[in-house]
């Protein structure tokens, strides 16, 4: 779409138009299986339709046993709503409408789907009507980059009509336990490529994400709304998929299930730490971050963690376990960090200076293989201070021998 405003584009819209009359509401048609829903500020179009089947079943029973496991932690899913939004832009502002809303709820084993559709710009106002009363009484929102992107859209548009948008008090936002679990392995973080590659999802009638909203504009052209077919399947898919990721990423959150591939078991074990910090997710994250088929960075990552975690905790004996491992692992970054923990230990723990000054050498070789100037200084500095207090130590043993010698 161009640079102009959604508002300037439908004005023209009706600039253009012959003859210059206001819409009648059966101008107007409403969607395949919709119905008008009265709200506070008029009639909304509005989809509902009851999605059953396996994959919800399964997705409900991985939500009842996360609460049964954390209730603290994770809600009832009777009181998530997962929402999606399709716009007539893909950079927000004032100037972008939301023309779709979809959300989605657990009742009982099933799932109702509910889609706003605003057939007009003058629809906007019941739109955000029958969504606000949908809302009440939620006690999560579930988005995919809805932090940054629908919430705040929706929050401008309630904004403009005097309102404030009801969101419930928590939200998830899925695209950072996402990114967290998947980016190591797969090409991109994607709703798409993630429902595809994890859930096994294939879409059939389709709309790309950046066709949408010149779709959406066509149609106020020819008021043919079968023409939007595609747009709310495309929006009915995203939320069953938010729904289905949410149920496995808490499942995994909370420890109930693990998943098939190693990369994604070591990415689990970090995500798991670093959102709970528990002693189980620990001992996860120590026994499976030397995986070699995991990726070096991620492995890099967990095991700084791990070693970072024990020092926390003052277990230096299973801190210095994590560095001896690592001190045999192919991949050299991983040495070289080992090398340099184990030189910190021994020399401001243990005291053990010539040891230390041994393990920096073997530090600095390594970092000298690899070409990497900023730890060879590193390691050489430390290699300097190490040998200044081995011959302080060895001067005053010497002082002392001295002294028993002459007595």
């Amino acid at each position: 779409m161009s640079e102009r405003s959604f508002r300037e584009r439908f004005g023209a819209l009706q600039r253009d138009a012959a003859p210059p009359k206001r819409a009648l509401p059966d101008e107007w048609p409403l969607p395949s299986g919709a119905r008008l829903l009265s709200t506070t500020a008029g009639p909304c179009a509005v989809i509902e339709r009851v999605v059953g089947g396996q994959p919800i079943v399964a997705a409900h029973e991985r939500f009842v046993a996360a609460a049964e496991a954390n209730d603290r932690r994770y809600h009832d899913p009777r009181r998530l709503i997962f929402l999606d939004t399709e716009t007539t832009g893909l950079s927000g502002g004032t100037g972008t409408y939301v023309f779709l809303v979809g959300i989605g709820q657990f009742v009982g084993r099933d799932f109702l789907l509910r889609q706003f559709f605003m057939r007009h710009p003058g629809d906007e106002r019941s739109l955000l009507a029958g969504l606000a009363e949908a809302l009440s009484g939620a006690g999560g929102l579930v988005t995919y980059n809805g932090r940054t992107f629908d919430v705040p859209l929706l929050d401008t548009r309630f904004r403009m009509h005097a309102q404030s948008f009801p969101a419930p008090d928590a939200h998830f936002d899925l695209l950072s336990p996402a990114r967290a679990i998947w980016k190591h392995r797969l090409p991109n973080c994607s709703l798409g490529t993630i429902e595809r590659m994890v859930l096994g999802v294939s879409r059939g009638l389709d709309a790309p994400g950046w066709m949408i909203p010149q779709m959406y504009f066509d149609y106020l052209q020819s008021r043919d709304v079968s023409s939007l077919d595609a747009v709310f399947e495309h929006n009915r898919t995203d939320i069953l998929t938010l729904a289905r990721l949410m149920s496995v990423v808490q499942s995994y959150e909370a420890g109930l299930d693990q998943p098939a591939d190693a990369v994604d078991r070591v990415a689990v074990a970090l995500h798991r730490w670093r959102a709970l910090g528990s002693p189980e997710a620990l001992d996860e994250l120590s026994e499976s971050w030397s995986t070699l088929s995991v990726p070096t960075t991620l492995r890099l990552r967990a095991m700084r963690e791990v070693s970072a975690a024990y020092k926390r905790r003052r277990n230096y004996a299973a801190a210095c376990a994590t560095w001896e491992k690592a001190l045999s692992d192919p991949a050299r970054d991983i040495r070289l960090l080992a090398a340099e923990e184990l030189s910190k230990h021994l020399e401001h723990r243990e005291r053990d200076h010539e040891r230390a000054m041994a393990m920096a050498q073997r530090g600095a070789d390594g970092a000298a293989l690899a070409g990497d100037l900023d730890m060879v200084a590193a390691f050489e500095h430390r290699l300097r201070r190490l040998e200044m207090k081995v011959r302080r130590g060895q001067t005053v043993r010497a002082v002392g021998e001295g002294t028993m010698d002459s007595e």
